[in-house]
């Protein structure tokens, strides 16, 4: 979630030859604002340095490839015109996603001064003072979210990770429980597969209802389903992981996680065939995968087939050399 907009500012094209953007190359430019698409930008910056719409224009274009620079470029557009919010609010952005927090706090807080209250520069404000341990700055943003209805899972959300970062997974729980069942379909993706992960690890009996959640939330993540079935195997319920592998499978079929699982839960009702098969799969989709092939083996060798369960125990030592299971059940087949 980005609280960067795409403003209708007129795209200067300078149509000189371009000369100009060659000899600031030379002279050890970075490489990155003589981009096709960045060029005409750094070529119509180089006419009018004193426009602002032409930096922030660019440092959009930069954001994703070159932060350093978008931040650079979205900081000389607020220098030039200070009272424009969303040049603050991208220079914050660009120094989170660099790790500069204290500059990002700086930025966020100019960005509040020309839009006091926004919930939005508040979360990301209180995001970067986390980031910087500044917990107790933080809670109080959360708590100033907290207050609305349209930004009470957000304030849960920080809540949450001031929580996880003092190491209370107890009330790190309570505050993704709190925000997740309020925002519903609405919620963060990542913050409920939090909320499962943490529930899963205390194998609690409301971790499948976030997963599926989850599943809702991005229906083409196998992510949710590879989960649910890990916690479904945990508590012995076999047949309902074998239904959330399946999904996972359904979902995306090129995650060899599901073939893996899938077959060891058959080896382990000895229905070696089976196990095959899947991890025949596991190999096929990820051929680089020596437990894939390591397995694979093992369900060949008790199916008697000794000479393709040599060739499978070679493969799982090529793509991993130390591994001693492999490296001893290929000595033993080769005597």
């Amino acid at each position: 979630m980005k609280y960067l907009f795409l403003l209708s500012i007129p795209f200067l094209i300078c149509c000189h030859s371009g000369k100009q953007g060659e000899s600031v190359r030379k002279n050890g430019a970075d490489s990155a604002l003589y981009a096709a698409m960045v060029l005409p930008l750094t070529d119509s910056i180089a006419q009018f340095s004193d426009n602002e719409a032409l930096y922030f224009r660019r440092a959009l274009l930069l954001f994703n490839t070159d932060p350093a620079l978008a931040q650079k470029d979205f900081e000389k557009a607020a220098q030039l015109k200070p009272a424009v919010t969303d040049f603050w609010a991208g220079a914050g952005e660009a120094a989170l996603v660099l790790e500069h927090y204290p500059q990002a706090i700086a930025h966020f807080e100019k960005a509040l001064q020309t839009a006091p209250g926004y919930p939005y520069l508040q979360y990301r404000l209180a995001t970067a003072l986390i980031e910087n341990k500044q917990y107790t700055s933080a809670d109080s943003l959360a708590g100033v979210l907290a207050q609305s209805t349209g930004t009470y899972d957000k304030a849960y959300y920080l809540k949450a990770r001031i929580a996880e970062e003092n190491k209370d997974t107890t009330l790190a729980i309570t505050h993704l429980t709190a925000a997740v069942d309020h925002a519903g379909l609405q919620s963060d993706y990542d913050a409920v597969m939090e909320l499962g992960d943490l529930l899963l690890a205390r194998r609690s009996a409301n971790t499948p209802k976030y997963y599926k959640l989850a599943a809702r939330l991005d229906s083409v993540n196998a992510e949710p389903y590879i989960a649910l079935g890990q916690y479904y195997e945990q508590t012995g319920n076999t047949s309902a992981a074998v239904t959330a592998y399946m999904s996972s499978i359904s979902t995306d079929p090129d995650d060899e996680r599901a073939y893996m699982a899938l077959g060891t839960i058959n080896v382990r009702k000895k229905n070696w065939k089976e196990g095959l098969r899947y991890f025949d799969l596991a190999a096929k989709t990820s051929p680089n995968n020596s437990e894939a092939y390591y397995n694979r083996a093992q369900c060949l060798e008790q199916l008697g087939r000794k000479e393709d369960a040599i060739d499978d125990y070679i493969k799982a030592l090529t793509f991993r050399k130390e591994y001693p299971e492999a490296k001893a059940a290929l000595e033993k087949l080769k005597k």
